[in-house]
């Protein structure tokens, strides 16, 4: 009876620390999110040939712009 308990108790934490990592996961979904819209929006206009180019450009703008303001 007590391994029972001690199963269900080391069970329970287990299942506390993968609930914790999903809503971490979910919560800096949110950024990543933000982060693609805001690159969609500076690179919709920009020619298939360029895009490459302009994507790591306008990427490492809004990463040093974010990490400016932090």
């Amino acid at each position: 009876m007590i391994n029972f308990i001690r199963m269900k108790r080391n069970e329970w934490k287990v299942k506390a620390m993968f609930y914790a990592a999903i809503a971490t996961l979910f919560d800096n979904q949110k950024e990543i999110l933000e982060m693609l819209q805001k690159v969609y929006v500076s690179l919709k206009d920009v020619p298939a040939e360029e895009l490459q180019k302009e994507l790591i450009d306008k990427l490492a703008e809004i990463i040093h712009n974010e990490n400016k303001d932090k």
